[in-house]
């Protein structure tokens, strides 16, 4: 399941007995957690599909339009990405929650606009990004702070940086305002995009693809160089990036990181 899952982007999602909200369509399975008969999956947003198989509980992974070993009424929950359908038959326990409150923070103050509704006040989140408490935070971190903004996810902030050519060791406040414009603007944009095209019609359900997210190893296929990958320090997810075109505000040096290498090692 990890394999067929991660790093790809939901484009159905179907669960007769879900307690929770569902998983919004064009979002990117980030982590799959297993406990014993207790399975997670974690989207890049930060909402967990809990599914506790106890006994006659299990996953199934098939191809779109193979025909499935088990009868459509035992199902709990289905979800596709590109090549693969994950089935779920039989929980005892089918739930969704987020891995953090995000509408709440009483000892952190309001929370930002969800930047993925087209009503979002953009010139609010750029004002928070330029007023930032923190000069220092590195921008992935900033985009991921739900007091800015939210809706963004881990996924979609390492696609943001990498269309604004920025490092991943760029500050905040080293950003003006005509880039903390063009970032928030990019943000919207990369963001929408991809949570519409997710939304099946009638004649097609096709996701857009990633440009540095999962590719670690592959081409980047802007300026040809290698897709890279490290570990965030600050929350331990995964941060892609290509070292080749993004090296705007690289504070690299500044900071005495090692240079890029294995997810394994924390250089972020």
């Amino acid at each position: 399941m990890r394999t067929a899952l991660i790093g790809r982007q939901t484009l159905r999602f179907e669960s007769p007995r879900l307690t929770g909200p569902a998983p919004r369509l064009g979002r990117v399975v980030e982590r799959i957690d297993c406990r014993g008969r207790d399975l997670d999956l974690i989207w890049d947003d930060g909402l967990v599909l809990h599914t506790a198989l106890r006994r006659s509980g299990t996953w199934h992974l098939y191809r779109p339009g193979d025909r499935w070993r088990r009868p459509q009424r035992e199902v709990n929950a289905l979800l596709e990405a590109d090549d693969w359908v994950a089935v779920c038959f039989n929980a005892a326990e089918v739930e969704t929650f987020r891995t953090v409150p995000i509408d709440r923070h009483p000892s952190r103050g309001r929370v930002g606009p969800d930047i993925s509704e087209p009503d979002a006040e953009l010139d609010l989140i750029v004002e928070d990004l330029l007023a930032y408490p923190n000069p220092a935070a590195r921008v992935r971190d900033v985009l991921l702070d739900p007091r800015s903004l939210r809706g963004l996810g881990n996924v979609y902030a390492a696609e943001v940086m990498w269309a604004n050519r920025l490092s991943p060791w760029a500050r905040i406040g080293d950003l003006a305002r005509s880039d903390v414009i063009m970032l928030v603007n990019t943000a919207a944009r990369v963001l929408r995009s991809h949570l519409a095209a997710a939304v099946p019609t009638p004649y097609s359900r096709e996701a857009l693809p990633l440009e540095v997210y999962g590719r670690n190893g592959q081409m980047c296929r802007r300026c040809g160089g290698t897709v890279d990958v490290a570990r965030s320090k600050l929350d331990g997810r995964l941060v892609y990036w290509c070292p080749e075109c993004q090296t705007r505000m690289d504070r690299r040096l500044l900071d005495d990181t090692p240079p890029a290498g294995a997810p394994a090692r924390d250089d972020l």
